[in-house]
């Protein structure tokens, strides 16, 4: 079996390269929603330790909206581009 070389069209979508579209799309999503972020740490001091208060942002139904609305805006915006 010999070594070849060919080209493929890689898609860049959250700081990194892509074999398809809508994961490139997911991870520019999800990078979006990760600066959106205000989670903070709540400390109790001493010895108690403390906990993360998280953002509505984690919240697993709402969260699965957003990235399925933003994907798919970033699709259409790339698609409508390319034409």
């Amino acid at each position: 079996m010999a070594v070849t070389t060919s080209q493929a069209v890689i898609y860049k979508g959250g700081g990194r390269r892509y074999l398809t579209l809508r994961s490139a799309c997911a991870a520019e999503a999800r990078a979006l929603l990760k600066t959106r972020c205000d989670c903070e740490y709540m400390d109790y001091g001493g010895s108690i330790g403390g906990e993360w208060l998280t953002c509505w942002y984690h919240e697993d139904e709402r969260n699965a909206v957003l990235m399925r609305r933003l994907t798919g805006g970033y699709m259409r915006r790339f698609r409508s581009t390319q034409k």
